[in-house]
């Protein structure tokens, strides 16, 4: 059992903690007489002009209480080892488009991991359901302010939205967000799109019920559902077809013309896959505005783009590129995009030598099957195979590109734990380099000879 409070993991040599006689490793138990779960329930306690603390002594393992006086606004100079003291919050849903419950087995447990923690979606952007929360944690939630939060809606008809979510409380979804907006929190919100289950009428009261919430909604995203090949026994989902994607975006584009006229913002965005299985056209930049919803697929190849022509306009020397073969990485969806890149917006003066020196390779997901096609969910072995089985396939010395989504987040190792080097090596000694998703990078990594405009 985790014990109470938060572990000192460091202090100010300067702070109030340190004068007390505070160690690394010692526990704060309760501030003002108030357990403490987190770091935010330390801030909001510490905030008084008089601070009694119990300390759980790393030493002696017995509890003392320290009373101190201090301006209101000086924080005490501890630093803890977990933002969280009492864990994660688990999710408790049965979503029938889960993803985690589409993962092959034999992963890092980490991979495996279910969080519906309202913490971390005011820390990280981590999107939550609302449907873990107890009442009397919700009401704690409210207290606290925290401001944005992240929401998955999905559907806000309650009974589209409780057989989605498999959970008894999943149909309170619009009473808890107008709670919120009463709270003046600010809502980003998004809904996992499933044909036939909330698209067409559902998503348009989904829409038109989140615009009731005013001011309060900062943001909506539609997304398509993400399947793998390992649903075995799971309930039978399919991808959007053509012509269902570009229904979606009619929908989305309607509440966003009439958020324009009302607001002066686009507030309502669907994911890039949508225009991408649709065939169509990104909108343009000033559309995505400040880019919120990046991390749900939202306006990310029309960033992508205005950031290579950015990177094409500073260049101050034209050259081609650098006459060895180059062959970029990415994802089904991805090659869709940069095919429509490379072919638009590729410099002229460089695309002489483009079919023989550049060459765009969207790697098929045999892992989770070929309704995966995102970069971000390729593995190493799936590179692997399909540059060996290309028909003239890299030699030791060429250059690969790989995005560097397709790395966890420490950015080493694939979700098959292959290394930059490792793929190289598999290869027989190509030139492996990681880069990042922005045009300008892509642009830089075609083009090293360019001098960009301040650059020394």
């Amino acid at each position: 059992m985790q014990p109470a409070g938060g572990s000192i993991e460091d202090l100010d040599p300067a702070g109030l903690a340190s004068r007390l006689g505070l160690r690394r490793g010692d526990r704060v138990i309760a501030v003002n007489g108030h357990a403490i779960h987190d770091v935010l329930d330390y801030g909001f306690y510490i905030r008084e002009a008089r601070v009694s603390l119990d300390i759980l002594d790393k030493a002696t393992g017995e509890i003392r209480r320290f009373e101190l006086k201090k301006d209101e606004d000086d924080d005490l100079g501890i630093r803890f080892s977990e933002a969280t003291f009492d864990g994660l919050r688990r999710c408790q849903n049965r979503c029938l488009f889960c993803f985690v419950d589409q993962m092959p087995p034999g992963m890092r447990p980490s991979l495996y991991a279910k969080d519906d923690d309202y913490r971390h979606s005011f820390w990280h952007g981590n999107f939550i359901t609302l449907t873990n929360l107890s009442e009397a944690a919700f009401e704690r939630l409210l207290s606290l302010r925290l401001s944005p939060l992240y929401i998955s809606v999905q559907a806000t008809d309650g009974e589209t939205r409780q057989r989605l979510l498999g959970h008894r409380r999943a149909g309170e979804i619009m009473d808890r967000l107008r709670r919120l907006a009463e709270a003046r929190i600010q809502l980003h919100t998004q809904i996992v799109c499933c044909p036939g289950l909330n698209d067409g009428a559902v998503l348009d009261k989904s829409l038109a019920d989140l615009a009731s919430l005013g001011y309060a909604l900062a943001s909506v995203a539609v997304v398509p559902v993400g399947l793998t090949k390992h649903r075995e026994g799971l309930f039978p989902l399919r991808p959007f077809a053509p012509d269902e994607a570009e229904a979606v975006l009619r929908q989305v584009g309607a509440w966003r013309e009439r958020a324009l006229a009302e607001r002066g913002e686009s507030v309502f965005f669907a994911a890039d896959e949508f225009y991408l299985l649709a065939g169509l056209p990104f909108p343009p930049a000033e559309v995505y505005e400040d880019y919120g919803q990046l991390e749900n697929g939202v306006g990310l190849c029309r960033l992508f783009w205005e950031d290579w022509e950015e990177a094409a306009r500073q260049s101050q020397e034209k050259r081609d590129p650098t006459g060895e073969r180059t062959f970029i990485v990415t994802g089904q969806s991805g090659q869709r995009f940069l095919d429509r890149l490379l072919n638009d917006a590729l410099p002229p003066w460089a695309a002489k030598g483009r079919d023989s020196d550049i060459r765009l390779i969207g790697v098929t997901n045999r892992f989770f099957g070929t309704t995966v096609t995102v970069a971000g969910l390729l593995t190493g072995r799936d590179v692997i195979e399909a540059l060996r089985g290309l028909d003239n396939p890299p030699q030791q010395g060429e250059r690969v590109l790989l995005p560097s989504v397709m790395f966890r987040a420490e950015g080493d190792v694939t979700l098959d734990d292959y290394t930059a080097d490792g793929i190289a090596e598999a290869l027989g000694g190509v030139r492996t380099e990681v880069i990042d998703a922005e045009g300008g990078a892509l642009f830089a990594a075609l083009f090293p000879g360019e001098k960009q405009r301040g650059s020394r």
